[in-house]
């Protein structure tokens, strides 16, 4: 099995018993490159499958404010609003542009900024309301601001990742939540893999996927652990950054060309 990111042959790292949702073993392969870990069990499955299973995990919260899977869920989505409208705020994020949250669960994101920013919301394993766009819409539209929470960790293939990127306009700005590390540990207990976990960024896997889609700088909000990266014709977002940082009783950030690896 071959890297999503840099295309290098991946090898066994270890092993972990689900014996949940019907999932038993499943394996797990490291890039001896960029380090990312990846679930081969998951790569493997078909796709009805693959979708069953994120639809059975995921229904158990969505239309809820509780998520045993993930406990801090909500409050970090009213952090990520929080940083978002800030974004507006400094001329980082188009008010008058169209917005997207890919993979959005039950709209959670969408609902904490109505009255502040439309969100449009797309999901293609929940069940669709208002609010929702659908599969011919999304493949038609181009937004200024794509915003996806908790999403990477889930994809199988290097055409899910560079599908979210190809939904940005040229001059718009990606949104991203997912775990990073500098390294994914060698452990079958570690509180990140879960039954529909599949894919784990390092520092170094993520550097390269930005790099590879032309974004050239990135800022870093740890209350809401949300990165934002921008493409060449955004400027003085560097200067910007270091004028808010100076405000009192506001959002910080973490500014940097590439990616923003915080943590280490």
């Amino acid at each position: 099995m071959n890297c999503l990111i840099c295309n290098e042959e991946t090898s066994y790292f270890f092993h972990k018993d689900f014996n949940q949702y019907g999932l038993k073993r499943v394996d797990y392969h490291k890039c001896s490159n960029c380090g990312l870990v990846a679930s081969k069990t998951h790569y493997l499955m078909d796709e009805h499958a693959w979708g069953e299973l994120n639809h059975i995990c995921h229904s158990e919260y969505q239309g809820s404010d509780d998520n045993w899977h993930d406990p801090r869920w909500l409050e970090r989505l009213q952090a990520q609003a929080k940083i978002l409208k800030d974004c507006c705020d400094l001329n980082l994020l188009s008010v008058s542009g169209k917005w997207l949250d890919y993979a959005c669960g039950d709209g959670k994101l969408s609902e904490l900024l109505k009255g502040q920013q439309a969100l449009l919301k797309y999901d293609k394993f929940m069940s669709k309301s208002d609010g929702f766009i659908n599969d011919n819409e999304i493949n038609s539209q181009h937004f200024d601001f794509v915003i996806t929470t908790s999403v990477f960790e889930h994809f199988t293939k290097r055409k899910d990742f560079d599908f979210v990127q190809s939904l940005v306009s040229d001059e718009g700005v990606m949104g991203l939540h997912t775990l990073v590390r500098e390294d994914v540990p060698n452990d079958p207990k570690w509180f990140y893999l879960s039954p529909t976990h599949c894919s784990f960024h390092t520092n170094k896997s993520m550097s390269l996927l930005l790099e590879q889609w032309g974004y050239i700088e990135s800022i870093y909000s740890v209350d809401a652990r949300l990165w934002l990266f921008f493409k060449p014709n955004l400027k003085n977002v560097e200067q910007i950054i270091e004028i808010a940082n100076k405000r009192i009783d506001k959002p910080k950030y973490i500014y940097n060309k590439g990616f923003v690896d915080y943590w280490k």
